[in-house]
């Protein structure tokens, strides 16, 4: 379950950040539910942080573009759509949609 420990706005965003909302800085384990074929998988993600309509996630697997993930954290949980997700070395980063 997550705990958000603190929150702050990014002082300077990257001339490449398309985001047009404000982010903020998050830290916290959350539970993601994926559902393939019509069995539903559960793993750990650390949230590195949000938005009004989305979150940032590291995580140890991939996540497809679109993909419906419910996200379960520590007060309650929310269902998003996956934007775009990145490797890492020995990881990956996903951005997710709010509905």
């Amino acid at each position: 379950m997550a705990s958000v420990l603190a929150y702050f706005p990014k002082a300077h965003p990257s001339e490449d950040d398309r985001r047009i909302e404000p982010r903020f800085g998050a830290e916290g384990d959350v539970t993601l539910v994926v559902a393939e074929g019509l069995q539903e998988f559960e793993f750990a993600a650390k949230l590195l942080d949000f938005s009004l309509h989305g979150l940032r996630l590291r995580l140890s697997r991939e996540l497809k573009k679109d993909e419906e993930v419910r996200v379960i954290f520590s007060w309650g949980e929310a269902t998003t759509r996956v934007m775009w997700t990145t490797r890492l070395a020995n990881s990956f980063e996903s951005g997710l949609q709010l509905f």
